[in-house]
């Protein structure tokens, strides 16, 4: 079998309300598989994460899982409704208006007013990279979870729109961790975690100061 690898070594991190985690570090560190653990997706050789009870974590990968069925089914997963009603749909389409995809709304549907009943059995030939990323950031905003992991899931959103959604994720009082390239990220982030890569288990944790005034 495979050897197991240590992705980092004595790390001990509280993460309250309103503190947000940007893990930074080289291609190969580790950084989705810590991602995977932080999510509760892998179980850590030891120590353990824990998450307040009762609280939601969503986690929103570089490619958003799309499932087939409705344009609704695709902001509301998990949950699926078969007949949703109108106040459902009402927060559906304002979520798809804030991240910019209501032109996926089928506007001739006369018994659906918001055209959220659009049906593919692939929605990943439908949408490009940068939608399916909006997709997942509409799926954000409808469930306001507690805590979000973002690995890589503004990869194909340019710098403007990017800050946009984070603004928005921030906005609603999601705590945040991210996976990111774009160093420019760290401005919507409380704290740095550096993942050394080198199979040590080394990092390196640091207070961010260049954050948003209003965070």
């Amino acid at each position: 079998g495979t050897e197991p690898r240590v992705l980092i070594t004595g790390l001990n991190l509280t993460v309250p309300k309103g503190r947000h985690v940007i893990v930074t570090g080289p291609n190969g560190c580790g950084k989705t598989s810590l991602f995977r653990v932080l999510a509760g997706l892998w179980l850590p050789v030891e120590g353990a994460v824990a998450v307040p009870a009762g609280k939601r974590m969503l986690w929103l990968p570089q490619s958003s899982y799309l499932v087939t069925g409705t344009l609704r089914d695709q902001v509301t997963y998990p949950q699926h409704y078969r007949k949703a009603s109108r106040e459902v749909d009402a927060r559906v389409h304002a979520c798809l208006e804030k991240v910019r995809l209501t032109k996926l709304c089928d506007a001739s549907a006369t018994e659906d007013p918001f055209g959220l009943s659009s049906y593919h059995h692939d929605w990943n030939d439908v949408l490009s990279g940068g939608e399916k990323q909006r997709v997942g950031f509409a799926r954000l905003l409808y469930h306001s979870p507690a805590y979000a992991v973002l690995d890589e899931a503004t990869a194909a959103i340019n710098p403007d729109e990017e800050s946009k959604l984070y603004e928005m994720v921030l906005g609603v009082g999601t705590t945040v961790f991210s996976i990111a390239h774009r160093l420019e990220l760290r401005k919507f982030h409380t704290t740095e975690l550096h993942v050394v890569g080198d199979g040590s288990g080394t990092f390196k944790l640091s207070e961010l100061r260049n954050t948003l005034d209003w965070m």
